[in-house]
């Protein structure tokens, strides 16, 4: 992208030269100047608006001779460019760019190793709107081909992070390979965005505190959570089969956190109302504002604006379910 646009400043830069160089030189009109210009630099040998003087002569032979290397040079570097993709790539990565920017209520994600690569996947298959941010050009090409919009740079920069629409995101999600990058990209994003959901990957417990301390609002230890479930399939073998559920590719089922806005119109039904009214969904939990989680929540509780529903179901039956009762889903 930089190589491109020094050529393209080149191309620039050379009338200019030359424009003022005979304005100054042989006294020209600007409009004779840059006429005197570009007929030089082209070398297709029109007349000269005025004879030339000896200092004028000189400035052309310097002119013609360094000026026509360097123009040529640059239209075909632009060319191998163009041919070569990266022209494409470019231009393709500037329109990723200008859509980021109108980008609202977003995801981040932060690191495209094993990990952020399953993300980017669920997300992408979910139909969520995201930005990866990595610092490898080779993953940054594969985001690409993959059609995510993914940005190269280190997620710990606050600019990278502007330009990924922290300021606008719904949640952050940063899982890179050392605890101590995921410290600081919490810390940066939590400082730009006092609002985000922060969520980030621990490899050891002594960055679970520190985690925390820096604005994290969820910490996954991928080693923690492979323990327990290690543990509950050597208790109860039977229950591997519901464990995968929500980790089996081939299922299009949705575990989702679903909150009752002030205007909704599940105000005052039951649990028991909203099931039989959409069918295939299972509520099985209720977190009513400042109260533990209910599990299960009994179903002739009736629900109250700022509740929150935990709700399982296929996707197309979920969102159709949000979008019809006018609810939010998290």
């Amino acid at each position: 992208m930089h190589s491109f646009f020094r050529l393209l400043l080149i191309l620039i830069i050379l009338p200019i030269i030359g424009t003022l160089g005979f304005h100054w030189i042989e006294g020209l009109r600007w409009i004779d100047a840059v006429y005197m210009a570009f007929i030089t630099l082209s070398t297709v040998g029109y007349e000269v608006v005025s004879p030339l003087s000896d200092p004028g002569k000189i400035f052309v032979i310097v002119y013609i001779v360094v000026g026509f290397s360097v123009f040529f040079y640059s239209l075909s570097q632009i060319g191998e460019m163009a041919v070569g993709g990266d022209l494409r790539r470019l231009l393709r990565r500037r329109l990723m760019n200008r859509q980021i920017k109108d980008l609202d209520q977003h995801f981040i994600v932060c690191g495209l190793g094993r990990m952020g690569r399953g993300i980017a996947k669920e997300l992408s298959k979910k139909h969520q709107s995201f930005v990866v941010i990595e610092r490898d050009a080779a993953r940054v090409e594969e985001a690409l081909q993959a059609g995510w919009r993914c940005l190269e740079g280190d997620a710990t920069s606050d600019d990278i992070l502007r330009l990924a629409g922290i300021d606008k995101a719904r949640c952050l999600a940063t899982v890179l390979p050392q605890d101590s990058d995921n410290l600081f990209t919490v810390m940066s994003a939590r400082l730009l965005n006092k609002q985000l959901t922060l969520i980030t990957r621990a490899s050891n417990e002594a960055a679970i505190d520190k985690l925390k301390r820096a604005g994290a609002t969820r910490i996954i230890s991928p080693y923690s959570i492979g323990a327990v479930k290690i543990a509950q399939l050597m208790i109860n073998p039977q229950l591997e089969e519901f464990i995968e559920i929500f980790g089996e590719h081939d299922l299009d089922i949705d575990l989702t956190v679903v909150k009752i806005d002030p205007h909704s119109r599940l105000q005052g039904l039951t649990l028991k109302d909203v099931q039989s009214q959409v069918k295939g969904i299972l509520v099985v939990g209720l977190r009513r504002e400042g109260q533990k989680l209910l599990m299960p929540p009994p179903e002739d509780e009736a629900l109250q604006p700022k509740d929150s529903l935990i709700v399982v179901g296929p996707s197309r039956v979920m969102r159709g379910f949000m979008k019809s009762l006018g609810v939010s889903g998290n």
